[in-house]
């Protein structure tokens, strides 16, 4: 990815006579987001914000970078408390630089085109509160869609598995009878994570509307319209179609559902430890920054509680 970085720098400086302010500005946003790929801005951010391009040899294949990556990006310049101004000019960068690596035939599909801009003053939510999930999930399912969205919202929140686990998984990997699920994770190891009696049963009703509709289950635990796999991209389009829909105003993400299991197991005194392997985790120091989550809520319970605070409390 360097490489292609300082071929598109001399296309800006040469063929677009772009200026030097232009020019400093691009890289640096640029080499920012390489490094945030390669693991360069700090011990277990790759594996916080689950990037999925892989660091071969010190670099970053460009053409393993999925438009995931850059969301995770965006998600991660948010959470460092970057201005509006400051994400939209990394979006400019990056949008420019996968359009020119597309249209000079490096790369087959640009994973930028649908990388949208912020909204004003929109912020992306480290995760749902349990109202908030709750109002994900009012809605009655009627068609077959509506039930495997369901089926869906709730195994990512019964199971905190990551997007890509569960659209791997296939029927076979559900184990009704002991409320499990197997999945597979980062660097093909398996783990067992764990789904609750509502989402056995919503599972089971997607079933029957899925053999109503295209007869055997075939393999993929989750389908597309067409009977297919579904794809990580539209796991992501029906979470953010179903957040619109439940008026939730904040970016809602598969990642943000993962982030809500783990915050709420957290606040209800789960072992770390425990919570570490269901996410499927490697190094404990992942999991501690759900702590860091949680240890704020608490915060803010206290000044708004506590009467001696310091902080005015409603209504007076």
């Amino acid at each position: 990815m360097t490489a292609e970085i300082e071929q598109f720098m001399s296309y800006l400086g040469t063929e677009k006579n772009s200026s030097p302010k232009t020019l400093e500005a691009y890289q640096r946003e640029l080499y920012q987001f390489y490094l945030f790929l390669a693991g360069g801005l700090g011990a277990g951010v790759r594996e916080k914000y689950e990037v999925r391009a892989p660091v071969v040899d010190d670099d970053v294949p460009v053409e393993t970078v999925c438009s995931e990556d850059i969301t995770a990006f965006i998600e991660f310049s948010y959470d460092r408390g970057l201005k509006r101004s400051s994400i939209e000019r990394r979006i400019a960068a990056i949008r420019s630089f996968f359009t020119f690596l597309y249209n000079k035939g490096y790369i087959e599909h640009n994973p930028a085109v649908r990388v949208g801009y912020p909204k004003k003053e929109s912020r992306l939510p480290k995760f749902l509160h349990l109202n908030q999930i709750e109002s994900l999930l009012d809605f009655e399912p009627v068609t077959f869609i509506d039930y495997r969205d369901r089926a869906v919202l709730e195994t990512f929140y019964s199971t905190g598995a990551r997007v890509a686990e569960l659209c791997a998984a296939d029927v076979v990997d559900v184990d009704f009878d002991s409320g499990r699920l197997r999945v597979t994770g980062k660097g093909s190891e398996e783990r067992i994570v764990f789904i609750t009696d509502g989402t056995a049963a919503m599972l089971k009703r997607y079933f029957e509307e899925r053999k109503r509709r295209f007869g055997a289950l075939g393999d993929p635990l989750f389908v597309n319209s067409r009977g297919g796999r579904i794809t990580v991209r539209g796991v992501y389009d029906i979470v953010a179609r179903r957040a619109r829909a439940a008026g939730l105003l904040e970016r809602v993400s598969p990642h943000t559902l993962r982030h809500s299991f783990a915050t709420e197991l957290l606040d209800r005194g789960a072992d770390i430890r425990a919570v570490q392997e269901m996410l499927g985790h490697r190094h404990l120091s992942t999991t501690q920054v759900y702590t860091h989550t949680t240890k704020e809520r608490l915060r803010k319970v206290f000044e708004k509680f506590h009467p001696h605070s310091g902080r005015p409390k409603d209504g007076t």
